[in-house]
């Protein structure tokens, strides 16, 4: 059983949490506290899977608890679920979370973001990515302007000038996109000059992409391995976005779909990143047998990790609330498939 902890001061709402949570009691072990020292005594021992918790609470603030536990227990699914309604404060304060919920929230909301981040931790539940993971000194959170953007998208009546006055507030996100929209890899004949058109012209989903990969490639700097080329991993990842969009527009007009096969190139080795970045010493390993001839990169993770990029990255996505195909597609990508 999955044992999860709800973290709020207001009494009534524990109590209503309960309630609503009670039919899963089999399914998962819960506890419910005040606060977030409770929390941490509570927590001691490292054997949660999941914490919620609210946003203000006197004394330790759901950010300075969901800091802590992200120092203490890496390993742990980190969700804050809140009222708070200044949304600028609150996208820089919640940094800690893997993910955000707004109260009140439904309750099916609720139960399936906790699943969800089960449901991978089971797929996922091997040994060795649990032990590269505690090795992993804190795996990033969903970047704050992606956040934002879908924060916006929740809302009713939002339009393409909505989603690019956010990009717009970022004036190194808006040179990004329009250097990469504007590269050989969209081909557009006409040159694109400013967020509007932009996302006019691409449509949000693929927008929202290339803001998500662009604010996760500036967050994760590999600075100490000596043979990481850090321009080859964006481009092999744009060109990997841009075929699996062309694949999948082949074979379906499902819009969706078509999103997803994007966004899955675009992420495919984001535990490629995280590897180098968090695990420097081990991933210069990995490279020195690449580059000697002796092994593939991805089977070079495997000897010296134990697990791979694609584990990594799988588990990741999985803790940001991603759709499981996307997650799946991460997951198998170097999974050889034999038709006929």
């Amino acid at each position: 059983m999955k044992k999860v902890i709800f973290v709020d001061d207001d009494s009534s709402l524990i109590s209503g949490l309960k309630r609503m949570l009670r039919p899963l009691r089999n399914e998962w072990d819960m506890y419910f506290v005040l606060s977030g020292e409770e929390a941490l005594e509570l927590i001691a021992d490292g054997s949660f899977d999941v914490i919620v918790s609210d946003m203000r609470m006197p004394g330790m603030n759901g950010a300075e608890l969901l800091s802590k536990v992200r120092e203490l227990h890496p390993q742990m699914v980190r969700i804050i679920l809140s009222g708070y309604s200044d949304q600028d404060l609150l996208l820089k304060a919640v940094r800690p979370a893997h993910q955000f919920l707004t109260k009140p929230c439904d309750a099916e909301i609720l139960k399936n973001t906790i699943k969800r981040a089960s449901r991978i931790q089971n797929m996922l539940a091997g040994n060795e990515v649990k032990h590269v993971i505690a090795r992993v000194d804190s795996l990033p959170s969903l970047p704050s302007l992606y956040k934002e953007i879908m924060s916006k998208l929740a809302e009713e009546d939002v339009s393409v000038k909505d989603v690019a006055a956010i990009i717009q507030k970022d004036v190194g996100m808006t040179t990004q996109i329009l250097k990469l929209i504007n590269s050989s890899f969209f081909g557009f004949f006409k040159e694109i000059s400013g967020p509007v058109q932009a996302v006019t012209l691409l449509g949000i989903d693929t927008i929202k992409t290339l803001v998500l990969s662009i604010e996760i490639f500036s967050e994760l700097q590999v600075d100490e391995v000596s043979n990481f080329s850090f321009e080859s991993l964006w481009s092999h990842s744009v060109l990997t976005a841009a075929c699996a969009k062309t694949i999948a527009k082949k074979i379906t007009d499902d819009t969706s779909f078509i999103d997803d096969a994007f966004m899955a190139g675009f992420l495919h080795d984001i535990g490629v990143l995280i590897l180098a970045s968090k695990l420097p010493q081990q991933y210069n390993e990995v490279l020195n047998k690449e580059d000697s001839g002796e092994l593939s990169s991805w089977t070079a993770e495997q000897e010296i990790l134990g697990t791979s990029h694609a584990e990594i990255g799988a588990y990741l996505l999985g803790l940001w609330g991603f759709a499981e195909n996307i997650i799946e597609a991460v997951l198998y990508h170097h999974n050889t498939v034999v038709i006929g």
